[in-house]
């Protein structure tokens, strides 16, 4: 197996992927049990938390009660099928990746899957190139929704990690005093909010004084250190972020 990985990637290592993929909820849906085992030790390559549902109707439900990041299902199932599954799942969901594995591979239900929106369709017996490549796709696309999902984009290409608490500019880490840190931290809580001076003294100082001046001293440190101003006074009011958006 290690041989076709380094065959097929280039960006991304057996080793990232697994990483990444280690950390995905999985929701499988198959009616066969010999299927089931014979998948299940497949997808252990990739996944630690895989959930399985023995139709249509139990992967809906589990769908419904616990957060997944990708479902792989079959098609024909009992109770209710892998296309109708899929159909009211994505009435309220149009992200969520979605792999069909199936032995049928008629026109008929290629166009009822691509109507359904799904993201990778496997034929059974189960091609591992096939499988690698599908499954990589996805895996990249969760990495790159994860590592940006708590980053803000500011002013002159500068972003904010909320997660983090680190402010980079061409992939390089902007050293920060505690204060400075504190700033970003409550001006980044809130999207496009203005907060008011008062709530940023009493937030970074954490004492009774109120004196503004304080922080437009950090603001005015922090401008000269970046050579920019990420940090816009709304005056009367107190600071937002300056985000790309509102240039």
């Amino acid at each position: 197996m290690m041989k076709i990985f380094q065959r097929f990637f280039v960006n991304y290592s057996l080793k990232l992927i697994t990483t990444i993929s280690k950390n995905m909820q999985v929701l499988y849906v198959e009616d066969n049990k010999e299927a089931q085992m014979q998948t299940i030790k497949m997808l252990e390559n990739f996944f630690v938390n895989i959930t399985v549902a023995n139709n249509g109707q139990e992967g809906l439900k589990l769908y419904k009660d616990k957060q997944f990041h990708i479902i792989f299902t079959d098609i024909e199932m009992p109770v209710m099928n892998g296309i109708s599954m899929i159909e009211k799942i994505r009435e309220t969901d149009e992200d969520i990746p979605i792999v069909i594995f199936s032995a049928y591979d008629k026109s008929e239900y290629f166009l009822k899957m691509i109507n359904a929106g799904i993201d990778g369709y496997i034929l059974k017996p189960y091609d591992l190139k096939q499988i690698i490549e599908v499954i990589t796709k996805i895996v990249m696309r969760f990495d790159i929704e994860v590592r940006f999902k708590n980053k803000i984009k500011l002013y002159d290409d500068f972003y904010w990690d909320k997660q983090k608490c680190e402010l980079t500019k061409d992939d390089k880490n902007i050293k920060l005093t505690k204060n400075e840190i504190k700033l970003f931290e409550i001006l980044s809580s809130s999207k496009d909010r203005i907060m008011s001076n008062e709530d940023i003294e009493e937030y970074i100082f954490d004492d009774e004084i109120l004196d503004n001046k304080r922080v437009r001293n950090l603001v005015s440190r922090l401008k000269a250190k970046l050579g920019t101003s990420l940090v816009e006074a709304n005056y009367g009011n107190g600071y937002k972020l300056k985000t790309s958006e509102t240039i």
